[in-house]
């Protein structure tokens, strides 16, 4: 009796491990340059990460100061717990100030594309946030910003 409990208790623990697990997204790598529409439908934990994160008015304000002479660009991998977290963040945030342009690079295990970027912009962590000012890079956000991507954001573009 004990053994067929044991049996079935595994039995369920497996099928209701399996069941959560999204092996769709966890086999697709999205690679090279990406708009956020398609990182969106095709990985569902970054779409969840960016509908489930909120910005104060504090933060809003301060992305709306932003210069339109910034772009950023973002390698990142669809892998990366780091990059599901803070790639939404930085994206809805972006939301609110719609003269910065973005440039979203999905990167591979071995943390390369095709067009190899990620070795001349010396890439090695993901998520790595360039920003750029007038055309020339002013500073970096890798893997977590050390406060808040607002905050660290707004510091390195007012310290240009």
């Amino acid at each position: 009796m004990n053994k067929i409990f044991k049996l079935i208790v595994g039995s369920f623990c497996i099928a209701v491990l399996t069941g959560c697990m999204n092996t769709s997204e966890k086999r697709t790598l999205s690679v090279g340059q990406l708009t956020s529409e398609e990182l969106f439908s095709s990985h569902e934990s970054f779409l969840f990460s960016y509908d489930h994160f909120t910005i104060s008015e504090k933060d809003i304000s301060s992305v709306k100061q932003w210069p339109d002479t910034i772009r950023i660009e973002v390698f990142f991998g669809t892998w990366c717990h780091d990059s599901q977290r803070e790639v939404p963040r930085l994206l809805k945030l972006l939301n609110h100030n719609s003269t910065i342009l973005v440039d979203l690079i999905g990167l591979d295990y071995q943390k390369t594309e095709p067009q190899g970027l990620t070795v001349s912009k010396d890439i090695k962590y993901t998520p790595t946030i360039i920003i750029y000012k007038n055309n020339k890079e002013v500073g970096r956000i890798i893997e977590r910003p050390n406060l808040s991507l607002v905050a660290d954001m707004t510091d390195i573009i007012n310290r240009s």
